[in-house]
């Protein structure tokens, strides 16, 4: 199923009404300035057609002419890309400009108001009195933009007219128009920018906690701490610690169960270890020696099985390990672990030996899962290795390997070799599988990595075990170095 980014979406949703508004704040910008630009140039086009009205001049004998003073070169050019068009009527007489420049049929209003300005003493007065008439037209296949004066003065009827190409104006508005689109278009990028950058620097603390999660150990059931998250989020944070919450006593109310189901089964064991043991140091026929032999090594394995259920009940995930750790010379705990399982390395017929330096090599720990690790470790090799056993302990860094000479383990085995009550396939040594299960949680409770080489990397199985070194700072009592024996 594919799934969408929150950031987009907001674009979706958001995207579209921006564009909607955008286009109807472009349509009324677009409106508003042509009309405003309309009204500034026929403002200038009926100035033209005043300061060209104020020019003419009524002949004492009849006729009339325009002032000889007037620069009509300034009139013509006040814009070099447009045409200017002008003409100039004196009682249907044109005295300048272009004869077929037409003039509009005069309304009832404008003749109204010709008749009331006719009083006015001067032309001046008759000019700026008269109302203007603003048309379109064409001229010469060009569309132009039109100003007329029609009025009386001393009882001649005067008509002006001036009229321009339209190429200014609408340039103009495709200018306004192309910088108005550019502008809403730029709004809108910085607005998609914005959201998606919004939201994720929005959901930065989500990433950070992310990250924490991820981080976790796979037994770590602690509540999350949403320091600095949304508070959207806030409710799906108090569900999922919730149900945290239920899973980690579901959890620990298991390890109580398998804690005191091992505890139960040990007493009953050890009474029949014990009685099997009494049975063999008398003199008995050679059948039920071998049956009371047969119990012997059942009640251990039992007894084993009990005690490495009872280490997996004490690491408890909600503790900090680090909390009852100790500073141990790894070299020293290898050591006495290893004297320990000598005996059952000879009856085995196997040979047990142990390399460390001399100088301590110090790690943080707990000494009994230590022992217990290490314990697992030799039984596992004695169990599955061959006739040789070797611990070597490192000091840069902090380094545990156990290597025997075994038949090895397959590849497709090695990774869940790790996993509890898992045996691969045509094991033929007893055992209950927990022992490397056993070895993964108290290494990954101590803050150790582990590697498994076997054939044909190695000639055998070597399990390697690095430990982070001691806290700097931390105040941990160290265990002193004994002597070897």
């Amino acid at each position: 199923m594919h799934r969408r980014s929150l950031a987009w979406h907001l674009l979706v949703r958001l995207l579209p009404a921006v564009l909607l508004l955008a286009m109807m704040d472009s349509v009324a910008t677009y409106v508003i300035t042509r009309r405003l630009s309309a009204q500034s140039y026929d403002r200038v086009l009926v100035d033209a057609a005043r300061a060209l009205a104020r020019q003419v001049v009524l002949q004492p004998g009849g006729g009339a002419r325009l002032e000889g003073s007037w620069n009509f070169a300034r009139l013509l050019e006040v814009d070099p890309d447009e045409r200017l068009y002008y003409k100039v009527s004196v009682d249907g007489s044109v005295i300048a400009g272009r004869p077929d420049l037409a003039v509009p049929p005069r309304d009832p209003a404008a003749t109204w108001a010709e008749d009331d300005t006719e009083a006015a003493s001067t032309l001046l007065e008759q000019v700026n009195n008269t109302r203007p008439r603003l048309y379109d037209d064409t001229m010469e296949g060009l569309q132009v933009r039109a100003a007329a004066l029609s009025f009386r003065f001393q009882g001649v009827p005067i008509d002006v007219v001036i009229a321009e190409t339209i190429s200014t104006r609408s340039r103009f508005i495709e200018e306004v128009l192309s910088v108005l689109v550019a502008c809403q278009l730029l709004l809108v990028v910085l607005l998609g920018f914005v959201i998606v950058t919004g939201v994720r620097s929005g959901l930065q603390s989500v990433s950070r906690l992310s990250d924490e999660i991820e981080a976790r150990s796979i037994d770590d059931l602690q509540p999350i701490v949403g320091n600095g998250v949304p508070v959207e989020l806030a409710p799906l944070i108090a569900k999922t610690n919730s149900l945290l919450g239920r899973l980690d006593e579901a959890v620990a109310s298991q390890r109580r169960f398998i804690g005191h189901a091992a505890h139960q089964l040990r007493t009953p064991l050890s009474g029949l270890k014990l009685e099997s043991e009494l049975m063999l140091s008398r003199p008995l026929p050679d059948d039920i020696r071998q049956r009371a032999e047969r119990i012997k090594s059942v009640a251990d394995r039992m007894i084993r099985v009990g005690e490495q259920l009872l280490v997996l009940a004490r690491i408890d995930a909600n503790v900090r390990p680090q909390d009852g750790f100790e500073r141990l010379d790894l070299g020293e705990l290898t050591q006495e672990c290893g004297a320990t399982w000598i005996p059952a390395a000879r009856q085995a017929q196997t040979e047990l030996t142990l390399a460390a330096p001399e100088d301590p090599v110090w790690i943080d720990g707990d000494r009994v899962l230590l022992d217990q690790l290490l314990g697992n470790l030799i039984d596992n090799a004695i169990r599955y290795g061959g006739s040789h056993i070797a611990l070597r302990v490192l000091d840069a860094p902090p380094s545990l390997i156990v290597e025997d000479d075994g038949p090895g383990i397959c590849a497709a085995d090695r990774e869940r070799v790790f996993d509890p009550f898992y045996r691969a396939a045509g094991s033929l040594a007893g055992g209950s599988g927990l022992g490397l299960a056993i070895v993964k949680e108290i290494a990954q409770s101590h803050g150790a990595h582990w590697d498994l080489r076997s054939r044909p990397e190695f000639a055998g199985t070597r399990i390697s075990l690095v430990f982070p070194g001691p806290r700097i700072g931390a105040h941990l009592s160290r265990s002193g170095r004994k002597p070897a024996a």
